[in-house]
């Protein structure tokens, strides 16, 4: 009887916590959610209007909290961080969790997706799998900016260098083809795969992962937004989950994408 009571206040302090989380979100400024460009995750569409898997899949757990109002801001990754530390954003849409981070921002119990640490190279390369540093050996990387670094890439063996500026993915490509690097190292194996597919690219460069457990990208609030949102946003994206993955989510949407592409370079 007394483990039933102690379950029954517990499940109505959730419900009252989500009803006065609902309540305020009604009463507040429009959510203010701040995205660094990568496809084909989140990217700028015609009139900079956000456009991407994760804003896609955004908008069905916003749609399952019950929020009409919200905007999406394009930041660079590390304007996005002090953005989001100085509450001049309310909510990253993706990031990675490591300790600095979470001591600044609060991340919610489940990840927006998971992701699985990997490198790109060129199809020629013979390395036809990673099993350990040592098949890393020798190669130079370029990866962007203030990325997150998984087990494997802090090794002070790894020689890799950050690559500035936009459409990250596609230049650093580019770059391998022309001999200037000999990999793109990325903590999440959707933007790699995504421009790996496109006619520039197609049969050119292939996908390696690394031997790192896969990571969760998070949607990460600062510290003031995140007695409004967060309980609401956790089981949203839960009831979202239960009904489609982001993985498949990112599999129609490849498919569309090649689909178009083929159409658009068929003589016919």
């Amino acid at each position: 009887m007394k483990t039933n009571r102690v379950s029954c206040y517990v499940l109505a302090t959730s419900m009252v916590v989500l009803i006065l989380s609902h309540a305020l979100m009604a009463g507040a400024e429009p959510l203010r959610i701040g995205y660094f460009e990568v496809a084909p995750h989140a990217m700028a569409g015609p009139g900079d209007r956000a456009e991407g898997i994760a804003v896609v899949y955004f908008d069905l757990i916003a749609r399952e909290m019950g929020l009409r109002e919200y905007q999406f801001v394009k930041l660079p990754l590390n304007r996005l961080l002090v953005a989001l530390e100085n509450s001049r954003i309310d909510m990253a849409l993706l990031l990675a969790r490591n300790a600095e981070r979470a001591a600044k921002f609060i991340y919610p119990a489940d990840a927006f997706c998971m992701t699985k640490p990997s490198i790109a190279v060129s199809a020629e390369n013979p390395l036809p799998k990673i099993r350990s540093i040592e098949d890393l050996e020798g190669l130079s990387f370029h990866e962007t900016p203030e990325n997150y670094r998984a087990h494997t890439m802090r090794d002070q063996r790894v020689k890799i260098t950050p690559l500035a500026g936009g459409d990250f993915t596609r230049r650093c490509y580019a770059m391998i083809l022309a001999g200037r690097i000999d990999a793109c190292y990325q903590p999440d194996h959707y933007p790699i795969q995504f421009e790996a597919v496109s006619p520039a690219f197609a049969s050119r460069i292939k996908i390696l992962y690394l031997p790192d457990p896969p990571i969760g990208l998070y949607s990460v609030f600062s510290k003031a937004s995140a007695p409004v949102y967060v309980k609401p946003y956790e089981a949203a994206l839960a009831a979202v989950k239960r009904g489609q993955s982001y993985g498949a989510v990112f599999e129609r949407f490849i498919g569309h994408y090649v689909e178009k592409d083929r159409a658009r370079t068929d003589p016919k």
